[in-house]
């Protein structure tokens, strides 16, 4: 036989060969089965739904995340399925051949939640959470020496309940499309053990052309389900598989699974009966494989205004390790925007791209944990549909064109902007901004201040602020004003210099730091009413520089009247007014600090660790005219923490000292926040200490206090949140005769005041989202400088606090 003709027969008997070697797995192929199970009443999709094939446990598969499932048999021709799903009644079904695109509606049945009959001995399902409990930070994916992914995420906003006969046009536009939806597609790295950056790639978002911010896989629950606690809203609720979990929660074997190598428990979880603690119950899916979660359910178990449900997906990697791949919530406004309609945000996150234990360089992140890349807004529809884990269908498309239409309309970017400078407490218009700091203003001293103040933003100059305020005291009946320029050379390294003029009012004993936390109120200096009236220039420049390092240096000359009966000095002529002249450092150091990016701003998310505040003040006789020649030390460090079952504890720690004999208005004072006619609980102060009771020129104060949360107690929908306090402070004042013409103590013996606050005694409905809560708390005072009279050492407070639950 010629050899050419030889190597032919030879490749087709290898042809045959091989077709009747897998013509058996050809034929059961063609049994294929896939479809979606859903709740039969919402339209829901129940995910992780066990599905079983001819009643053989060891025969079947379990729907993803999103209810689907898809099922190839090799093994036998498929006859019957049988669907399951914990609190559903079962479904059974006679099949034929292949099955495509089936429909599997569950009712629910509370009946259907099976108690397991637990014999003497131990509960099994406690038996395998023992093991998950003690695998915990073995399967933890942040455990991992490193890693990098790709996040598609997705967010879809919409009405519970439409009515097509509605007489309002907007509901009637949106009939057939969401209210809102954006995607985002994000990369992160990570290295071991808290190293984390991750860049929005792109961004896209209804009704807006540009927007500032995007959604996340992390926005409203944890990457994995392995932390001691587990943040939903405002609230830390306790893990079901955190140490000591068994005596908290109740843990109920629901069903076994089966794959080809491991076995799956179905355990559900729920708080035991009189166990007074955050809770959360949902499902658990246990793989043998190292005894690791594949699945989670989780809600909290008392629900409030907003009830939230996530779902987590888990993926084993070639690596040998447990990583998410799925992640999911729905959040469920039950009565906003009013009752009877509500609303639905569901948020769905697929990680993909998974590179586990791979170089990378940490020091290369930057200091943003959450970055925007400068063209995530502009990314085209080809990079969209590559993109998407699952194409959109026609009421998402329909959602895009219709809000965009009604975005572009109205001008939705420009409300953003609006948006954006409100929650830094500026008012836009046209090419400047009204400062609300500088417009509204109130203090004991000059009431109301008629006035305004007016900077321009970037609509005019980019990176250049020109501005100033102005204003009218209704009580000291004294104008006001000063102006600035401002220049911002980096915005990634926060590198700004700027020159200011003021002729003001600043109260006496201010402390140095240049990095204030922006509020719309501010208790404190309400009640200021002891001022010294300054004619000020400045010229400062501020960074970030040593990655979780912000600097601020400055140097000031101010010509300084006192507005109180005083003079300084030993003999004639005493001092009344004088001139200060100083150069100034100021150091803030966070380190680990989360930063976000978002809505135009850096945004600090997470304080891991305690902070430090460091000022330093040089005073420069002769300078400029300079009265005194000094030096001023002062410090912070402050922080708070969750502690598992117990609650949050917040410390901070002060300090200050000056080598120098100073006139009044330069010591250290206004620590004190009693007053009678203004009784609010302000932080970091003396609650049972009159503003300008003590006076020092060195001190050490420590606040602390520890909030229980709603852990202590509850009865239906009172839950008041109770926090203890404790206060201490010491201070001294060397040549205090120098002070002449005023009242005023030392603190050179121990103070010391303890408080109780209870908040959410009272609740009012906050525009069906949560409640406003009304609160008090009682404070006495002791040690060196209590009062004679018992009464007169309890000072009673108010509070108002925001909850969603």
């Amino acid at each position: 036989m010629p050899l050419k003709k030889y190597f032919k027969v030879q490749s087709l008997q290898l042809l045959f060969s091989f077709f009747f070697l897998a013509c058996p797995l050809f034929l059961y192929a063609q049994n294929h089965i896939s479809g979606k199970v859903i709740d039969k009443t919402t339209g829901d999709p129940l995910a992780f739904a066990n599905i079983i094939f001819n009643q053989n446990p060891k025969l079947g598969i379990t729907a993803d995340i999103n209810g689907s499932f898809s099922y190839y048999s090799n093994e036998e021709a498929l006859h019957s399925l049988t669907c399951s799903y914990v609190g559903y009644s079962n479904v059974s079904l006679p099949l034929s051949g292949d099955v495509k695109g089936l429909v599997i509606a569950m009712n629910f049945s509370a009946n259907e939640l099976k108690e397991l009959v637990i014999n003497p001995g131990e509960n099994p399902a406690n038996a395998i959470m023992r093991k998950v409990i003690a695998n915990k930070e073995l399967n933890n994916p942040e455990n991992i020496g490193s890693f990098r992914y790709r996040s598609y995420n997705k967010v879809v906003f919409d009405f519970k309940h439409k009515d097509a006969n509605d007489s309002i046009s907007m509901n009637r536009l949106l009939k057939n499309a969401h209210i809102f939806m954006m995607e985002s597609v994000t990369e992160r790295k990570f290295v071991n053990p808290d190293n984390s950056e991750e860049v929005v790639l792109a961004t896209k978002v209804s009704g807006f052309n540009n927007p500032s911010f995007a959604s996340l896989a992390t926005d409203l629950q944890p990457f994995s389900f392995y932390k001691d606690n587990i943040p939903f809203l405002d609230v830390n609720y306790l893990n079901p598989i955190s140490k000591g979990s068994l005596n908290k929660y109740r843990f109920t074997l629901q069903d076994t699974l089966y794959t080809s190598r491991d076995t799956v428990y179905v355990i559900s979880y729920e708080p035991l009966p009189k166990k007074n603690f955050e809770a959360l119950t949902g499902l658990l899916y246990v793989n043998t494989n190292k005894y690791a979660l594949q699945n989670v359910t989780a809600s909290p178990h008392e629900k409030g205004k907003i009830d939230l449900r996530i779902q987590q997906q888990y993926t084993f990697t070639p690596e040998g390790y447990w990583f998410p791949q799925q992640l999911d919530y729905a959040l469920d406004l039950k009565e906003y925007p009013e009752k009877g309609k509500g609303m639905m945000v569901q948020g769905k996150s697929f990680i993909d791209s998974i590179a586990i234990n791979v170089p990378i360089n940490k020091r290369n992140f930057r200091v943003e944990s959450v970055w925007i890349k400068e063209d995530a807004a502009q990314k085209d529809s080809l990079f969209w549909l590559k993109a998407r884990n699952i194409p959109l269908d026609t009421i998402e498309l329909s959602t895009y064109r219709i809000i965009d239409s009604i975005g572009q309309k109205n001008n939705f970017d420009g409300l953003l902007t609006f948006m954006e400078k409100a929650v830094r407490g500026r008012i836009p218009i046209k090419y400047v901004d009204i400062d609300i700091g500088k417009t509204l203003v109130y203090n004991k001293y000059e009431g109301f201040r008629l006035g305004l103040g007016l900077y321009t933003n970037e609509r005019l100059f980019k990176k250049l602020e020109l501005g100033g305020f102005f204003g009218y005291g209704t009580k000291d009946s004294e104008w006001k004003y000063g102006g600035g320029v401002n220049y911002e050379f980096s915005k990634r390294n926060e590198f700004t210099m700027g020159l200011k003029y003021q002729d003001n009012l600043v109260e006496i004993g201010e402390h140095g730091f240049k990095f204030p936390e922006f509020s719309y109120y501010d208790f404190r200096s309400v009640i200021a009413y002891r001022m010294d009236r300054l004619r000020e220039e400045s010229f400062t420049t501020s960074f970030r520089a040593l990655r979780y390092t912000k600097w601020n240096l400055s140097f000031n000359h101010a010509k300084i009247t006192p507005k109180y009966d005083y003079a300084f000095g030993a003999v004639a002529p005493f001092i009344n007014r004088y001139t200060n002249t100083t150069i100034g450092v100021n150091m803030r150091f966070a380190y680990k600090e989360k930063i976000v990016q978002s809505f135009g701003q850096n945004v600090t998310t997470d304080l891991p660790y305690p902070v430090l505040y460091l000022n330093y003040t040089k005073g420069l006789k002769g300078t400029l005219d300079g009265d005194f020649n000094y030096n001023k030390i002062e410090a912070v460090v402050q922080h708070s923490f969750f502690i598992k079952n117990l609650g949050k504890t917040t410390f901070r720690v002060e300090g200050g000292y000056i080598d120098t004999p100073l006139p009044y208005g330069l010591l250290f004072t206004g620590e004190g926040s009693y007053d009678n006619d203004i009784r609010v609980i302000i932080k970091n102060t003396f609650q049972t200490v009159l503003p300008y009771e003590f006076v020092s020129d060195r001190y050490v104060n420590l606040f602390t206090s520890h909030s229980f949360g709603g852990l202590l107690f509850k009865s239906g929908s009172f839950q008041p949140y109770i926090s203890i306090h404790n206060n201490i402070g010491w201070g001294d004042l060397k040549n205090r005769e120098l002070l002449q013409g005023i009242d005023f103590k030392t603190k050179d013996k121990l103070y010391l005041e303890t408080g109780l606050q209870a908040d959410h005694l009272i609740k009012m409905n906050y525009v069906n989202m949560g409640y406003l809560g009304f609160g008090a708390g009682a404070f006495y005072r002791y040690g060196g400088y209590a009062y004679n009279d018992f009464n007169d050492n309890i000072v009673f407070k108010l509070t108002v606090a925001f909850t969603f639950k």
